[in-house]
C-alpha cells in the first residue's frame, strides 16, 4: 500500500506547477525595461531636430533588453550614425546604461525643436 502511494506521489509531482506559479508571482514585482534612442538632426541656422524611439520590454525581461541594447550599440558603431544617444531605462525613468555617439553634450545646449 505504501509503495502505491509513493509511486502516485512521484507521478503527480506538484513541484513544476509550483515553480511555474512562483515565477509568475515574482515576475509581477520585477521592473520593466525600455531602450530609448534619441537621434539628433543638426542643420546650421535651424533649431536641432530630435527624434525619439522607445522599445519597451515586459517586466523581468532584463536579459532580453540588455541583449537588444548591446545589438543597438554595436550596429550604431558599425554604421557610424551620429549624433545619437542610446539609453537603457529601468521602470519609467532610471537610466541603467547610456551610450553617446557624437557631441551630444554640445547639442543639448543648442535650441532643440520637438
Amino acid at each position: 500500500m505504501i509503495k502505491k502511494i509513493k509511486s502516485l506521489i512521484k507521478k503527480s509531482n506538484p513541484a513544476p506547477a509550483i515553480n511555474k506559479n512562483w515565477k509568475i508571482f515574482v515576475t509581477n514585482f520585477k521592473p520593466s525595461y525600455a531602450i530609448h534612442i534619441h537621434m539628433y538632426q543638426v542643420i546650421p541656422g535651424i533649431p536641432v531636430h530630435k527624434k525619439t524611439d522607445v522599445h519597451s520590454f515586459e517586466k523581468g525581461e532584463y536579459e532580453l533588453a540588455k541583449s537588444f541594447y548591446d545589438k543597438v550599440i554595436t550596429k550604431t558603431g558599425e554604421i557610424k550614425l551620429a549624433p545619437i544617444e542610446i539609453q537603457m531605462v529601468r521602470g519609467k525613468k532610471k537610466v541603467i546604461h547610456s551610450q553617446d555617439f557624437g557631441p551630444i553634450s554640445d547639442i543639448k545646449l543648442m535650441k532643440i525643436s520637438a
